[in-house]
């Protein structure tokens, strides 16, 4: 029996499909368990579940998490989302974020198929690069770590790149607005894009010239945000400046940051690749590893395709600059960028192969490549503050939560919707969807408190968090309401 037209379609569309659900799976087996597990947290799915619920109820967001640093959400990360994304909580309550994100990296994956199969005719090869995407080890990083506005932006890219590839202006510009309104720091990512894409077609006129405009455009964009918009909505960060600064091996200021590219040039050059934070050795390997684990999922491919490393300048030198040492290597949401860039950068380098078999053979030793090392990583890295069992949804703890689930609804049933509450980190997210919410130890204006006997909470935990309840226990100012297996709820007496 001969294959039909159709027939073929439907065979390479249910490859596709069969592709989507799997990775799904282990997506939502990752992040899903995590939050019913109380394994997501205040910082960050618990602030961005309060916005939900801010701009649900159309209050001005006065950002209680971070009420003492500033007045509303927006003069911190300039993240538009969550305002478009508010009514669906009604709905999908407390993962609702968690779903979004999950669908984001499932809808980056289509962009890269189409882009694959529009660059290439040869079978197989787009679905090959859809695994290779699904299993790069920033998105798994980052699905291990909450909700984050710059993983959906990232996700978008595949299909911008798409449309600018195809030279559909309007839907082009209808991706780089939508990739550019979920973080403050995604139009300086796209305008390096574009400065890319403007080498890459230096050739053709018509995209060497939307690539400038986006490219200009998206500048002016952040720059209008940053000294203009976030600070007229915020008189501590008019005073202070920009918070999300901060990377005084670079420089304290534009003049600075000049001075030592000129005068210091060696000691920026290896601060990519070595700890500039001199009195803690475990930190020496962790550029390396970012470095290793990019080698490994196609990232040699830079060096041959360099067009592609101008469109990373930015997210390496906000991880690797950064004071903040959490963000240097393949932990968390900090390396979800480049996951589409160095997946489009393999392809398309791999375009000049002539010989398909050969082709082929690359391809499918790359994305082995790439799963080897996303599986290594899950199991062991260099980088601090790593556990295996938020990551790792092959093991069984992953499965089991260090609460009795049960008495914890019972309790979260005791506290009113709309009182201002203090509560451990782990059980924010759960309990965001109100106006007033604090991580403890901030108390600031609670009516109620929420904690429980835990190794894993921060800032304050173990012995310290055990004496703190011993206190409340004690308090006459704060009564009591449940203290039965290992959860406590007090309320503040009138």
């Amino acid at each position: 029996m001969l294959l039909t037209r159709n027939t073929l379609f439907s065979i390479v569309n249910q490859r596709k499909n069969l592709i989507l659900v799997f990775f799904c799976i282990i997506y939502c087996l990752i992040s899903l368990v995590n939050h019913y597990n109380y394994r997501t947290y205040a910082f960050d799915l618990g602030i961005y579940n309060n916005c939900l619920y801010q701009y649900g109820h159309f209050h001005k967001n006065h950002y209680p998490y971070l009420h003492y640093m500033f007045t509303n959400f927006l003069s911190d990360h300039f993240s538009l989302y969550t305002v478009i994304l508010s009514p669906l909580y009604y709905i999908f309550g407390t993962p609702t974020l968690l779903y979004i994100q999950i669908l984001s990296v499932l809808f980056g994956s289509i962009g890269i198929h189409r882009l694959v199969k529009k660059r290439f005719d040869q079978s197989y090869l787009p679905e090959i690069a859809m695994i290779h995407y699904l299993s790069f080890f920033g998105i798994y990083s980052a699905l291990a770590f909450d909700y984050h506005d710059n993983v959906v932006s990232a996700m978008l890219l595949p299909w911008f790149l798409f449309y600018f590839d195809s030279k559909k202006i309007k839907l082009t510009i209808v991706f780089a607005i939508l990739i550019v309104i979920g973080k403050e720091n995604m139009p300086i990512w796209l305008a390096f894009v574009c400065f890319g894409l403007f080498l890459l077609n230096y050739k053709d006129k018509a995209k060497r010239n939307l690539a400038l405009i986006l490219a200009f455009s998206s500048l002016v964009y952040v720059v209008i945000i940053l000294k203009i918009v976030m600070p007229s909505m915020d008189p501590i960060m008019a005073k202070n400046g920009y918070n999300a600064f901060k990377y005084t091996i670079l420089g304290n200021n534009f003049n600075e940051i000049m001075s030592n590219v000129i005068h210091n040039p060696l000691k920026i050059i290896n601060a990519l690749f070595v700890s500039h934070i001199d009195n803690l050795p475990e930190l020496k390997d962790i550029k390396l590893e970012l470095y290793i684990c990019l080698l490994f999922s196609g990232g040699w491919m830079l060096l041959f395709r360099p067009q592609y490393l101008v469109m990373l300048i930015p997210i390496i030198a906000q991880k690797v600059f950064s004071d903040d040492f959490g963000k240097w290597g393949i932990s968390n949401h900090y390396s979800i960028e480049f996951a589409p860039i160095v997946i489009i950068c393999f392809y398309d380098g791999i375009n000049f192969i002539k010989k398909q078999k050969l082709r082929l053979v690359l391809a499918t030793a790359v994305c082995i490549s790439t799963i080897y090392i996303t599986y290594a990583k899950m199991e062991d890295r260099a980088s601090i503050y790593y556990h295996k069992v938020e990551g790792c949804f092959y093991i069984k703890s992953h499965y089991k939560s260090e609460f009795r689930k049960k008495e914890l609804k019972r309790v979260f049933k005791l506290i009113p919707a709309e009182a201002n509450l203090s509560a451990l980190n782990m059980f924010c997210p759960h309990l965001s969807f109100r106006k007033n919410i604090y991580q403890y130890p901030d108390v600031h204006d609670a009516e109620y408190i929420l904690l429980a006997n835990t190794k894993n909470a921060y800032p304050v935990r173990g012995k310290e968090l055990d004496q703190q309840i011993k206190d409340y226990l004690a308090s006459p100012l704060w009564e009591t309401l449940s203290a039965s297996k290992g959860i406590y709820l007090f309320k503040k007496k009138k």
